[in-house]
């Protein structure tokens, strides 16, 4: 079977920088309300640290021995598809990587009328196992849901039990080949009503992850500028300049911006891959040339 990541490369080279769009419709209201007063920022915790604290799954430290190879599978939607683009530059494919794009645009746990994630997820993973999954959704989810005559509102009871289940069933199924799994939150967006919405959407993705042990890593306070507010444009770590982030919808971060928020994730990842390879007796690639940017 073909490497998919260096099918993906030239795509990654190619559209890392190029905003990503959710795509789709829904019979629900529109996704994106009309502007409102700032929200209050909400802080979500990471939680869990299955890479150091749990035993290693024996199919994982099997795989590294037989491939040298640890497999990262990237689940999401359009944001998911961000992710994916800078996990595979922080994990490049010469230090012994394999980051796999599972996530699809316009994707959401409302939208199993389209597409069920939960069967995809059973579907990849049974194709091509995995040692970490990534996870990363939501942007599409806020719409309500509708089971024949009945409407369940955006963030109801009802609404909110039936996600949290579709929510669990998938880290299930992305579980199924020994990967540990990390959620990524999603970052503050321009829109006051959708972010606080998100924020909400967040809050219930954390606390299912509490519940399962799962890192819930939280992208809010990475993607807040210093007065707790959106901003396109957010200073570097690094050098304190102010460097642009976000892509012009006022949703989607650019390639700078997903690195920002998930370079503290692929170095967990590290941490992880070094504790496997230890058990498997297989270590790291050297690096063969500069870190890509």
């Amino acid at each position: 079977m073909a490497d998919r990541t260096a099918v993906l490369a030239v795509g990654v080279v190619a559209g890392f920088a190029i905003g990503l769009s959710f795509g789709g419709g829904t019979p629900a209201a529109p996704e994106v309300a009309a502007p409102t007063a700032p929200a209050t920022p909400t802080a979500l915790v990471s939680t869990g640290t299955p890479e150091r604290d749990a035993g290693l799954p024996p199919q994982v430290v099997r795989r590294v021995a037989a491939t040298g190879r640890l497999r990262v599978g990237v689940f999401g939607d359009s944001f998911g598809n961000g992710v994916w683009s800078a996990m595979y530059r922080l994990l490049p494919p010469g230090e012994g990587y394999d980051v796999l794009q599972f996530s699809k645009e316009a994707t959401g746990f409302t939208r199993y009328y389209r597409l069920d994630l939960t069967q995809r997820a059973r579907e990849q993973v049974r194709a091509e196992p995995i040692d970490v999954a990534v996870i990363c959704f939501g942007a599409n989810d806020l719409n309500p849901m509708w089971k024949g005559n009945d409407v369940y509102p955006l963030l109801g009871p009802e609404w909110r039990r039936i996600v949290g289940e579709r929510v669990d069933a998938f880290v299930k199924e992305v579980r199924a080949t020994g990967a540990v799994v990390y959620w990524v939150g999603l970052p503050v967006v321009r829109d006051a009503t959708m972010d606080t919405q998100l924020q909400q959407l967040d809050a219930l993705f954390a606390d299912h992850m509490r519940r399962l042990g799962v890192p819930f890593l939280d992208s809010r306070a990475t993607s807040l500028d210093p007065t707790g507010h959106y901003n396109a444009h957010l200073a570097d770590p690094k050098s304190g300049k102010l460097q642009l982030v976000r892509e012009s919808d006022g949703l989607h971060m650019n390639g700078i911006g997903y690195a920002r928020l998930v370079t503290p994730l692929a170095a967990r990842v590290r941490v992880y891959d070094a504790r496997v390879r230890r058990a498997a007796g297989r270590p790291a690639p050297a690096p063969t040339g500069t870190p890509r940017s």
